[in-house]
């Protein structure tokens, strides 16, 4: 159980979660601006629009956080 903890307080901070609210604000913006009207099964939905929204925050987060790291090192 500590394990999964430590696992989370190592992966999971705020700027992740900031990251993560900014790429679904982004995703469906960009979907009510002009995904709606696509023919791509990932741009029709908002729902799947809101997910990438999600791995595309945390992931560019995630890769700031860890070059700064590097650079601190």
């Amino acid at each position: 159980m500590n394990g999964k903890n430590d696992f989370f307080k190592r992966n999971f901070t705020w700027f992740h979660i900031i990251g993560i609210m900014v790429g679904i604000v982004l995703s469906l913006l960009y979907w009510y601006k002009s995904g709606q009207f696509s023919d791509n099964i990932l741009k029709k939905s908002p729902v799947l629009m809101a997910v990438w929204g999600i791995l595309t925050g945390y992931i560019l987060i995630d890769l700031v956080l860890s070059s700064s790291r590097k650079k601190e090192d």
